[in-house]
């Protein structure tokens, strides 16, 4: 029950002895303080913090859920080289999101502590004490670019390779494509891919950058500008210090004029490199950048210029992910892109797998989308060929190999036998020889059992997964090449009970409209426990000194024990070839 007193939402009145210890701290310590508001939950103070030599006038925000969120503290009469907002002075006493703040820990004592780090580190990085300053900071670099962000337009986006090689001259030709995003109330947003910033005249042999991004790309011109700093904070001061650049160096060369020109444009693109610290140590610099639109508006010749976010694509893209180095030349073959496949398709690419081959024959219906990562654009598409596309779009990196089709389907037409130029299995085979290991989601037995029987006699590695009925269990299982025991051995244990199968619910079916067979209910957020246990046992056996594969053959998910559903519990454990099994016979 709320209290009378907390119904105040205001804190300094909710818990006044709070309040007043606050101010006791700051007087304990010889600083004055100056309340400069204190409505609606917020409290802004005005504090003269006292130095071993004079004092330093701070703002102390205090968080409207103060104990428990971290304030802000600025001191505009600072100028720091790090660990300071360049443009509102705030200074950085805890790391972002880091769970360094603690609700008990008064205001003045986190400035205590903290502030004389902040100022000590300044003085060692101003007498390239590196080492020494090292010991006391957070080692990595503080990008000027960053601080930008927030203040660029929503939704557009810029990309660069990272590093991206500039001339030696202050101004020059940027070539970017510009690819439309979703449409804004009054502006077109887009994303724009720098591919080179080229000198105004003459060669330039640098390797522009061309990744092969889908999307309907229109290439066109823009300029680069290098400024010094400090740089302002709004993006018409830097167009126009930009501008004045460029118009400086029109006086000396005519050549550039065509820069000036090109600031005219209905959409404008301005980069601007300035130096920045790319990595944490002595004198780590490189270039950094910012992007600036200028669009036309209105039919008498004003203009709107904004950011835009810039992001850097470089090499370790996948740094995130560790495992994806040990990823990118292997090759993968799924069948079943359904509610288990497709999801495993999509975990691998984030996980940077080099090739993916993908095969299923069922098309994306509305009923089925409710349980598939893509929506209604993907509505009517064959599964593979809305998965390849997605895919492509969104993660270039992987190779996506798409093919439709039933795996050991049929006919008793002569004519179409007729025109079979090869045998179905020989192809099957075929693909198999080409991967490093093969991922079943079909939650066919039929295709299980064939594709165990080929995988063995080839000697590639196989993964199933599948949700049992009702999606109140699963299973995943994993045949290495040198197993002595396969999929019929496991499925003869589960037979004959030595090994327990996982629940099921038989009665937790549905006959959709149009559909000529009844399919198990359940979604997605259950599916997945099995998708993603699929990923990570074939990234194990695909790159097991890079990730655990763990030491087991089979393992069986729960999802609820009886009527009621439980947390996800995994079983597992090694499999023996059994006695019935012709293919593996007993020993």
């Amino acid at each position: 029950m709320v209290t009378k007193e907390q119904q105040n939402t205001d804190w300094w009145k909710c818990w006044p002895s709070l309040y007043e210890a606050e101010m006791a701290a700051f007087a304990a310590r010889g600083a004055t303080v100056q309340t400069r508001h204190d409505r609606h939950g917020l409290l802004i103070l005005e504090v003269e913090w006292p130095l071993q030599v004079g004092s330093v006038s701070l703002e102390i925000g205090y968080s409207p859920l103060h104990p428990f969120h971290r304030p802000v503290v600025s001191a505009r009469g600072l100028q720091l080289e790090r660990h300071q907002h360049p443009f509102d002075g705030g200074l950085c006493l805890l790391v972002p999101d880091s769970g360094q703040w603690y609700p008990h820990q008064k205001v003045a004592d986190l400035i205590e502590e903290q502030l004389s780090k902040i100022l000590r580190v300044n003085e060692l990085r101003s007498n390239e004490n590196w080492a020494e300053a090292a010991e006391i900071e957070e080692q990595a670099p503080d990008p000027l670019a960053a601080y930008y962000t927030h203040a660029a337009e929503p939704v557009s986006a810029a990309y660069f390779a990272s590093p991206t090689a500039v001339p030696p001259q202050n101004c020059g030709v940027a070539e970017f494509s510009i690819n439309a995003r979703a449409r804004g109330e009054k502006v077109q947003h887009f994303e724009a891919l720098l591919h080179t910033a080229k000198p105004v005249s003459g060669k330039w042999l640098a390797q522009p950058f061309e990744p092969k991004w889908l999307g309907a790309w229109s290439r066109t011109n823009g300029r680069w500008v290098r400024l010094e700093r400090p740089l302002p904070q709004s993006a018409d001061d830097l167009l126009a210090l930009a501008d004045a650049e460029i118009a400086r160096q029109a006086l000396i060369n005519p050549a550039y004029r065509q820069l000036q020109h090109m600031g005219k444009a209905d959409l404008s693109l301005t980069a601007i490199v300035f130096e920045d610290e790319v990595a944490y140590g002595a004198r780590q610099l490189g270039d950094g950048w910012l992007f600036i639109a200028s669009r036309k508006v209105g039919k008498k010749g004003q203009r709107s210029v904004s950011l835009i976010r810039g992001f850097g694509i470089s090499d370790d893209l996948f740094s995130r992910v560790p495992v994806a180095a040990a990823m990118r030349s292997k090759n993968i073959l799924l069948f079943g892109c359904g509610a288990i496949g497709s999801f495993v398709a999509l975990e691998l690419a984030r996980a940077g797998i080099g090739k993916l081959t993908i095969l299923d024959y069922d098309i994306v219906e509305p009923g089925n989308s409710v349980r598939w990562p893509l929506g209604r654009s993907a509505w009517g598409v064959p599964k593979t060929a809305a998965l390849r596309d997605f895919l492509v779009a969104n993660y270039p990196s992987t190779n996506i190999e798409a093919l439709a089709g039933r795996l050991g389907e049929t006919t008793t037409s002569l004519e179409t036998a007729q025109l079979a130029k090869s045998s179905p299995r020989d192809q099957l085979r075929t693909m198999i020889e080409g991967v490093d290991l093969v991922i079943d989601a079909t939650a066919s037995t039929e295709c299980q059992l064939a594709l165990s029987n080929e995988c063995r006699a080839l000697g590639k590695p196989l993964v199933i997964g599948y949700a049992t009925e009702g999606v109140v269990g699963g299973v995943v299982a994993r045949f290495r090449p040198a197993a002595s025991a396969c999929w019929v051995c496991l499925n003869e244990h589960w037979e004959d009970k030595s090994i327990a199968l996982p629940p099921a619910n038989p009665t937790a079916t549905v006959l959709p409209i149009g559909c000529n067979s009844p399919t198990f209910t359940g979604g997605s957020f259950d599916l997945q426990e099995v998708s993603l246990e699929v990923v990570r046992s074939a990234i194990g056996l695909l790159a097991p000194n890079a990730f655990d594969a763990g030491d087991w053959d089979w393992s069986s998910l729960t999802l609820a024990e009886g009527e009621r559903r439980c947390l996800p519990t995994w079983r597992s454990g090694h499999l023996a070839p059994h006695p019935r099994c012709a293919g593996c016979g007993h020993p």
